[in-house]
């Protein structure tokens, strides 16, 4: 009995060995789906995108099991139309045969009939056993020899991920640039009424631009168009074929006589670093004494004005016009109601020291 058990085994074995793809690099092929619509392999890796190709026959048992399941996949990787692309090839049947199935079952991608090229290209991959699902690289190499089984859609789902691609909705990727106004961003800082650093996003996709974040060390971006001016530009969107022109504001201390940095900008279209160069003339040891502090920055209702012996204060916009001016008593920290205040960067001198800060509603 152990030896009948046994011979069961090994031949259960050897046939789940039979059903990979005996490939590892892929072989291309142009091909006709059943709607008359032209495939073309390599132009497709070649994109960029990997490959999905499910190898079955309208009569199979098994593959009427695992179809639902990868079509569902089909939808959670973005529809053929970001990192995957999904392709089935017919070994035994015609255009009929197959447009009936993709009826029936809900396929929208290429389903490859005998007509178009289906079993010549079942030969060229050595398949003989169905369903046999495969995943090539945009390297060509075939990276699954042979998703089985296919319980479920989230099988198909991990099974992919693990080759890092991600989940999309079915919507068109954008294409297009984001182009900018300068690759350098270039300011001078030496007192309160220098000229912001200014550079212009240009949204020339055809969707949506959304700023998600971006990444400095001391700088604050904010935007300097329209109902939103003043306002970080973080979580803002740019309408495609529309612009937004942002200040950069220097918040940190200042270092040298000329300080380099480089600003990552995070958008829903990608990363992108600009450089960014401040020079800080003869007045730097007025910026940012050590004699005051100012807290928070950037500010929304009240701004803290800390340090000793303080006396005269004075809160200047960057028009160079004074618009508050305070006593400090006693030497207590000095708390500034700035609610009133436009979204902007101000400027606080005490006696001839210098600070910014911001303000944001």
């Amino acid at each position: 009995m152990k030896k009948i058990f046994t011979f069961i085994f090994a031949i259960m074995l050897s046939l789940n060995a039979l059903a990979q793809c005996p490939l590892t690099t892929a072989v291309d092929f142009t091909a006709t789906d059943c709607h008359g619509t032209e495939v073309h392999l390599f132009d497709i890796l070649d994109g960029g995108q990997y490959v999905l190709v499910d190898f079955f026959f309208t009569t199979c048992g098994p593959c009427q099991q695992a179809t639902p399941n990868i079509v569902e996949s089909y939808y959670a990787f973005g529809c053929n139309m970001h990192d995957v692309y999904y392709i089935e090839v017919s070994t035994s049947d015609g255009d009929a045969a197959c447009q009936n199935w993709v009826a029936n079952y809900g396929v929208e991608y290429p389903t490859i009939s005998t007509a178009g090229g289906g079993h010549d290209i079942c030969t060229m991959y050595s398949i003989s056993y169905y369903p046999t699902v495969i995943l090539i690289a945009p390297d060509r190499s075939i990276v699954i020899q042979d998703l089985w089984p296919i319980d479920d859609a989230p099988t198909v789902i991990s099974a992919l991920e693990n080759h890092g691609i991600q989940q999309h909705d079915c919507n068109p990727a954008p294409i297009g640039e984001v182009v900018f106004s300068t690759d350098t961003i270039s300011f001078e800082i030496g007192n309160c009424m220098e000229e912001p650093g200014v550079f212009t996003i240009y949204n020339e996709t055809t969707a949506d631009l959304l700023i998600e974040d971006y990444q400095s060390d001391g700088f604050t971006l904010l935007c300097m168009d329209g109902e939103f001016e003043g306002n970080d530009i973080k979580g803002m969107t740019i309408a495609t074929s529309d612009s937004l022109e942002v200040y950069v504001y220097y918040g940190g201390p200042a270092r040298d006589y000329e300080m380099n940095g480089t600003l990552k900008l995070i958008t829903s279209f990608g990363d992108y670093d600009l450089a960014v160069v401040i020079y800080v003339y003869d007045g730097v040891n007025e910026i940012n004494a050590d004699h005051f502090t100012l807290y928070p920055n950037p500010a929304n209702e009240n701004l803290v004005i800390g340090g000793e012996n303080l006396g005269n204060i004075q809160i200047f916009n960057m028009m160079g016009q004074k618009i508050d001016e305070f006593e400090a008593i006693n030497g207590k920290d000095l708390n500034v109601n700035v609610s009133s205040y436009e979204n902007g960067v101000y400027c606080v001198k005490v006696g001839k020291k210098t600070q910014k800060f911001v303000v944001t509603h």
